[in-house]
């Protein structure tokens, strides 16, 4: 009797776990019940909702949408192609094809089964959506949102991703990442179909004010004038000294505020929390870290150990360190003492630590970021790269530690460079006069003494041209590319057209400037979009200062 009881309570306990793991999350509950009330979640799609959607199932959902906003009439008229694959003979997939939702994955076929990623949700949910009646497609819904891995996003799949975000259909994930090429679930693809099928679900991301914004109030070339406003506009500072809240220089890092006065050459962090005065300090940070320095700034001497460490939320480390690189990716190198550095997290413990005898004296450093840089000499005969704990590489001649990726350009002899990894591969024939990292693996170098090249090279060495241009932004020897900071970048690929493209190389749109553009045109990016000003007009009225989207279309 007792193994009878025990076999029906262990055959009851199988059933309740079978249940539990067949209900959709409780974010998501709601959302999966509304959607199968309106008819429009498959049988197929409706079970199993923590697992990755397949393509075939994908456009189940889709067509279901579809199909129901037909019979109300609410789609537009569409002429519907003939679609036949090799490999499914699906009716809902034959339907999304012939719509153009979704397309083939090439040879006549269209991997039913195969897992959907973020980035081709966000495709057919825009192309869908553009299939209902009266649906609006505005340059506001396709504004660039910067996200954290937006360099990810594939050229063919960006501007639906931003349409999705800034529609409310799709959201990102955390650490304002979209995480592009990440599987969707069955219960997140009935939750985003349902923001489609009837806008009063969707959720739009809320826009905020910028707490503290730096706003110029002059700026003739020469001298500069500037102060910080709260989000409402308000003019703040206006009781600190004497200075009426005017400044040559402001930098904002969260509630700390760097404030420079050219006449009196004054540099003070100030906290706009708790009202702490740094005097003497400057910040030095990494845009989106959450930690930075506060250090001490004397145009007559240098003071090394005084360094404190600091937080966006206003507060600060009470140890101070001898800091050599500055934070990225939550980490940073301090100096222990005359033979040892270190590199810490956020929190002050150590990452690693190793021997380095590194004198201020007689080495300065550069490349400094996050858990490594470029030691050298005070007389230029040796140079030292150190990353992740590591020499990766020393030489008698230059070595510049890149950016954005683990490599470095060597001088292999006077004039003469190559690019290497980090375990001394040699990626790049040598090229001469110049070579340059400008972007996330996108460098340049000299063809000729007036002709630049840029070219993309993978970590394995493949190497593709994407322009050859003359340089023009400066005169001379280019820098580095304007970017949004995450994988868009502009370049003035003639005299009259500036390229936007992302770092697999891949065009995003062109813009056409009727005025020549010379050594004086900056190009700049707000919140994804580029900002294109002529900074010298010389007395013209008609002087460009415009904000584009990357696909090249002017929005103001």
């Amino acid at each position: 009797m007792k193994r009878t009881i025990a076999a029906i309570l262990s055959a009851a306990m199988l059933v309740t776990a079978a249940a539990a793991a067949e209900a959709p999350s409780s974010w998501a509950k709601s959302a999966v019940d509304t959607a199968r009330n309106a008819g429009i979640v498959p049988e197929q799609v409706d079970q199993a909702y923590t697992q990755s959607i397949t393509r075939a199932d994908f456009c189940a959902l889709a067509a279901a949408v579809y199909r129901t906003w037909e019979k109300s009439g609410n789609v537009k008229s569409v002429d519907k192609a003939t679609v036949s694959f090799s490999d499914t003979e699906d009716e809902d997939v034959l339907l999304c094809a012939s719509l153009g939702v979704v397309n083939g994955v090439g040879n006549g076929k269209f991997a039913p089964q195969q897992q959907l990623t973020r980035q081709q949700a966000a495709s057919m949910l825009h192309r869908l959506g553009n299939l209902r009646k009266n649906a609006k497609d505005s340059v506001k819904d396709r504004m660039p949102h910067v996200f954290a891995d937006g360099a990810d996003i594939q050229a063919w799949a960006r501007s639906d991703v931003y349409w999705a975000y800034n529609s409310g259909v799709m959201n990102g994930v955390s650490g304002n990442r979209f995480a592009p090429n990440n599987s969707y679930t069955h219960e997140q693809s009935i939750a985003t179909m349902l923001r489609l099928y009837d806008t009063k679900y969707a959720e739009v991301p809320s826009k905020t004010a910028a707490k503290y914004t730096v706003v110029v109030d002059s700026d003739d070339g020469f001298n500069v004038q500037m102060h910080l406003e709260d989000a409402k506009g308000n003019k703040l500072l206006t009781n600190y000294k004497k200075y009426n809240g005017e400044f040559t220089a402001i930098t904002v890092f969260g509630e700390w505020v760097y404030l420079y006065r050219e006449d009196s050459r004054e540099y003070t962090v100030y906290n706009m929390k708790t009202g702490e005065i740094l005097e003497n300090y400057a910040l030095a940070t990494v845009d989106g870290e959450q930690a930075g320095w506060a250090i001490p700034m004397n145009i007559d001497s240098i003071t090394y150990g005084k360094d404190y460490m600091i937080f966006t939320d206003g507060t600060k480390a009470t140890q101070t360190y001898d800091h050599l690189t500055n934070f990225k990716d939550g980490k940073a190198v301090v100096r222990v003492d005359s033979k040892t550095i270190r590199a810490i997290d956020t929190a002050g413990k150590t990452v690693w630590s190793m021997n380095f005898a590194l004198d201020h004296k007689k080495m300065y450093l550069s490349d400094n970021i996050g858990d490594r840089f470029v030691a050298t000499t005070d007389d230029d005969t040796s140079y030292t790269i150190i990353a992740g704990g590591k020499r990766i590489a020393s030489s008698s001649r230059a070595l510049k530690l890149n950016q954005y990726s683990d490599t470095y350009i060597a001088a292999e002899s006077t004039g003469y460079y190559a690019l290497y990894n980090f375990k001394g591969k040699k990626l790049t024939k040598t090229y001469q006069n110049a070579f340059d990292e400008v972007g996330q693996n996108i460098y340049s170098h000299w063809i000729n003494d007036k002709e630049y090249e840029y070219i993309r090279c993978d970590a394995d060495g493949t190497t593709k041209v994407l322009f050859r241009v003359k340089p023009i932004l400066n005169g001379g020897r280019p820098g580095l590319l304007a970017t949004d900071g995450a994988g868009v970048y502009a370049l003035p690929t003639d005299e009259h057209t500036i390229t936007c493209f992302d770092r697999f190389g891949a065009t995003l749109g062109t813009i056409k400037i009727e005025d020549t553009i010379d050594i004086y045109y900056r190009l700049s990016f707000e919140n994804g979009c580029l900002r294109v000003v002529d900074s010298y007009p010389n007395g013209k009225t008609d002087a460009v200062n415009a904000l584009y989207l990357p696909t090249g279309e002017q929005i103001s």
